[in-house]
């Protein structure tokens, strides 16, 4: 994807970005935003905060200004989640000491995680709920890029009705980010990181010290959707919302 980088103003309190989850959702974004904390980041996570998704989206893929999907940075150390890893190129430019976290999953393994989601928001309440998600979905419910900024359909991933050529399609374009990612970051500022590591490579990585506590293991949207574990007031994913906006349309 090649995309014209725009002229912006960035403010100081946005210099301090440092850190950018380049993995791709169900990769363990939930876990890295929690660690983030831990080491004493705030931390942007897209499907706790949806709304911050919207700029993004209509940069990316509605040729919407960079400075209004930059301006979502205000305030945060890190961010992780779609479609955040999508434009690690834009934050290499405009923050040349952030540095980049790619979190790994087996190929197979993160495309029966994502089944498995979608499949059992199917078999819950959630699509009849009713609720309510805020204006700034009923002022953009039309715009296509909401929805295809959501469940990686812009790398042509199907879940919930695949066939054998769309699942090799979206895994062929999941490898490829991994890959490209580690082709056009510096090795000196990309982490490749797998979560059975631990604490010492991403605190070491971070000039962090090692946290006396657990690695955190955190899915909230695999727990109500997944095991049917009871929902909690925190929003946990904006394939929940964008699922809704397509049943509606």
């Amino acid at each position: 994807m090649s995309r014209l980088l725009l002229p912006f103003f960035i403010s100081s309190s946005a210099l301090a970005f440092e850190v950018l989850d380049v993995g791709a959702p169900r990769t363990g974004t939930q876990s890295m935003h929690n660690a983030l904390h831990i080491l004493g980041y705030k931390t942007l996570h897209s499907g706790y905060e949806s709304e911050k998704r919207i700029p993004w989206c209509e940069y990316l893929f509605a040729n919407g200004p960079l400075q209004d999907a930059m301006a979502t940075l205000e305030g945060y150390d890190a961010a992780m989640d779609e479609p955040f890893q999508l434009v690690y190129e834009e934050i290499m430019e405009a923050f040349p000491k952030a540095k980049f976290v790619l979190t790994i999953s087996d190929p197979e393994r993160w495309f029966e995680s994502y089944v498995k989601l979608v499949a059992g928001m199917s078999t819950t309440d959630w699509l009849h709920s009713g609720r309510d998600f805020g204006d700034f979905y009923a002022e953009r419910r039309d715009h296509a890029e909401i929805r295809y900024c959501a469940a990686a359909t812009y790398w042509g991933c199907e879940f919930a009705n695949f066939t054998a050529e769309s699942k090799r399609q979206c895994l062929q374009a999941y490898q490829h980010h991994n890959e490209r990612v580690q082709q056009v970051i510096p090795a000196d500022r990309l982490l490749v990181f797998n979560f059975t590591a631990g604490w010492a490579p991403l605190a070491h990585f971070l000039g962090k010290p090692i946290p006396d506590e657990p690695f955190p293991h955190v899915d909230l949207a695999g727990d109500i959707f997944e095991k049917n574990l009871p929902e909690t007031s925190q929003p946990v994913s904006f394939l929940q919302e964008s699922i809704k906006l397509n049943a509606e349309l």
